[in-house]
C-alpha cells in the first residue's frame, strides 16, 4: 500500500489541506493519507491544543475516503525531530511504500534539519508547490538533493495558496469572524464552541 503522511499544525485545518490531500491521492496515485498534527511541543503563536487540533483533523476528514488522522506525535513528553517521527511511522507501517507530504516552504529548509543527509537519502516525498518558491530550481541546484530527485513528486498548490488558517485566526480574533471558505463549517462549529483563537 503506499500511504502519503501529512505533518503539520492544522490550526485549524482548513478546506486548502483537505483540497490538497484529495488531489495528492489522485495525482500521486497514493491508496491512503494519514495526517499527523504536530503535539504540543512544537511551539508557535496562537497554536491550539493538540487535542483540539487532533478533533478539529477528525471532523474535517469524517466524510472523506481515504484521508485518516494519526496522534502519534500528540502525547509524548519529549520534543520529537522530523528524523524521529519518520523512524517511528518507518517501523509502525513497515512493508508499506511511505511518502512524506510537505509545503515546499518547508522542503527547502530540510538540509538545516538534523540528520539532514539521512532524511534527504533515505525517504520518498511529496512536494506541495508554492507561487514565490521555484523548488525544482532548488532541487536541482543542491548536491545532494539533486541525486535523490527520482524520490521527489512536486503537487501544485497554487489555486490553494490564498486559503490561509492564519487569515481564518486572524479575522475570529480580530473581528469575531468566522471565514466558511477556508474553514470547514463543522470545524468552525468547534471552534465557537470551544471558543478557541479568540
Amino acid at each position: 500500500m503506499k500511504i502519503g503522511f501529512f505533518g503539520g499544525c492544522f490550526n485549524p485545518p482548513t478546506n486548502a489541506h483537505i483540497n490538497l490531500a484529495k488531489k495528492v491521492l489522485k495525482k500521486c496515485d497514493i491508496d491512503k493519507i494519514i495526517f499527523v498534527p504536530v503535539g504540543d511541543f512544537y511551539r508557535k503563536n496562537e497554536l491550539a491544543s493538540e487535542k483540539d487540533r487532533y478533533n478539529m483533523l477528525k471532523i474535517a476528514i469524517r466524510d472523506s475516503k481515504n484521508l485518516e488522522v494519526s496522534d502519534l506525535e500528540l502525547n509524548r513528553k519529549e520534543k520529537l525531530y522530523a528524523t524521529d517521527i519518520f523512524k517511528i511511522i518507518e517501523e509502525k507501517y513497515l512493508g508499506n511504500d511511505i511518502f512524506f507530504i510537505m509545503g515546499a516552504d518547508n522542503f527547502i529548509n530540510i538540509a538545516k534539519w538534523k540528520n539532514a543527509q539521512e532524511l534527504i537519502e533515505k525517504y520518498s516525498y511529496i512536494i506541495l508547490s508554492r507561487k514565490n518558491i521555484e523548488i525544482e530550481k532548488y532541487i536541482n541546484e543542491d548536491e545532494i538533493i539533486k541525486k535523490y530527485k527520482s524520490k521527489i513528486q512536486i503537487v501544485e498548490n497554487d489555486n490553494y495558496i490564498s486559503s490561509s488558517a492564519t487569515e481564518f485566526r486572524d479575522k475570529v480574533r480580530d473581528y469575531n469572524e468566522y471565514n466558511q471558505e477556508i474553514v470547514p463549517d463543522e470545524v468552525i462549529d468547534y471552534i465557537i464552541e470551544n471558543g478557541l483563537y479568540k
